[in-house]
């Protein structure tokens, strides 16, 4: 296999301090909710996250097209490291802000990461290439969620957001160092909008949405879900579920080498469903230790389609790079930003979670009822 490694490495960097940001927003939610901010609105910062992943994507691409790939992911690279050291603040309009403002930097980056590094790879390596880049990001979350909440407790808020930073903005640094790629053709606005009117579109959308939206609802309240069950290690099951997402991301490109990419995808969503049935049913009947299993698992369900689903999102446009990933990308964010706020809307009104995951489940049932009919 010929990877492009150093893409995949200075590219990856700035992924995984985005990632190490991403990661602990669990714990700055609680944070915020200690201080006395309703749930719903602590937890709208990740909605806004997603928002601005959802806006930033066509204009990134369009940018990308027009100008350098390279020079736009670095912008978006720096928009990524302010908004990874704003993480740390417990102001809340500040809070807000920089939640809007590392979704708008993560979505461009990771858009023209994965979009420079797939037409770097050669054919047949683009799913395992993506994977990794992809697993860059993961592992940045995993060490985020395992190491954030213990951090603030010993040196305050602060710090470790600056210390994601860091990372982000080497990676802007060493971005337009990279080998320069040939101009695309520049698309016009409405062959994005078709990813809207097509199914297949519309599904990749949709997985996105349940494999990686899904994702920051998890980052978002797993932490407070723990601190609510004093039997359980809370620290070592948020390194079980981080681990378990970051080994399911890693290896998911590699699916497609035993199956189909549209069965791999399938295959980890109806895994992923199985492992939010069972967060649902541990809440429901106050079951410790099969809660514990089950959100661990969950860390597999959203790694599983990663690599597949953004293989055919790049391979379903042919010479058009890019006109697909932003669409699923987009359709993705739109479809799941609602959820943060939404989780965080049941917990007032039922004091609890379950409600919560039994609408999660729902969710996947429908999204892998959707997959099956239409790919």
């Amino acid at each position: 296999m010929t990877l492009p490694k150093r893409a995949v490495a200075i590219l990856g960097t700035g992924l995984f301090g985005m990632g190490l940001s991403v990661g602990g927003f669990g714990t700055y939610v609680a944070e915020l909710v200690a201080r006395g901010v309703d749930p719903s609105v602590a937890g709208f910062g990740s909605t806004l996250f997603l928002f601005g992943q959802f806006v930033v994507v066509w204009p990134a691409d369009t940018l990308a097209r027009r100008w350098s790939i390279r020079l736009a992911a670095a912008v978006a690279l720096g928009l990524g490291a302010v908004g990874t050291a704003l993480g740390g603040a417990l102001t809340l309009p500040i809070a807000l802000g920089g939640r809007l403002l590392l979704g708008i930097g993560m979505g461009a980056s990771f858009l023209l990461s994965m979009t420079y590094v797939g037409l770097r790879a050669d054919d047949g390596d683009v799913a395992q290439t993506q994977g990794l880049l992809g697993a860059t990001f993961t592992l940045g979350l995993a060490i985020g969620i395992a190491v954030t909440p213990r951090a603030v407790t010993s040196v305050g808020p602060t710090l470790p957001a600056v210390v994601a930073a860091v990372p982000v903005a080497v990676s802007t640094l060493l971005t337009p160092s990279l080998r320069p790629m040939e101009p695309r053709e520049h698309r016009p606005f409405g062959a994005y909008v078709g990813a809207f009117r097509n199914p297949t579109g519309i599904s990749l959308g949709l997985a996105n949405a349940a494999s990686y939206g899904l994702l920051i609802v998890a980052t978002t309240w797993y932490t407070d879900i723990l601190s609510r069950v004093p039997e359980l290690p809370t620290t070592l099951v948020l390194a079980g579920f981080a681990t378990a997402t970051f080994f399911g991301r890693t290896y998911s490109g590699w699916l497609t080498t035993v199956t189909t990419p549209r069965r791999a995808v399938e295959a980890g969503l109806v895994f992923l469903t199985g492992a939010l049935v069972a967060v649902a049913v541990a809440l429901w009947l106050q079951l410790p230790i099969l809660l514990a299993v089950a959100l661990v698992l969950t860390g597999a369900g959203f790694g599983l389609p990663f690599g597949p689903l953004s293989s055919l999102a790049f391979s379903n446009i042919g010479a058009d790079a890019g006109v697909l990933l932003v669409g699923m990308t987009a359709i993705g964010n739109i479809v799941a930003l609602a959820y943060p706020w939404l989780v965080g809307q049941l917990l007032e009104a039922t004091a609890g979670y379950t409600v919560g995951f039994v609408l999660l489940s729902l969710s996947t049932v429908a999204v892998v009822a959707v997959w099956r009919r239409t790919m």
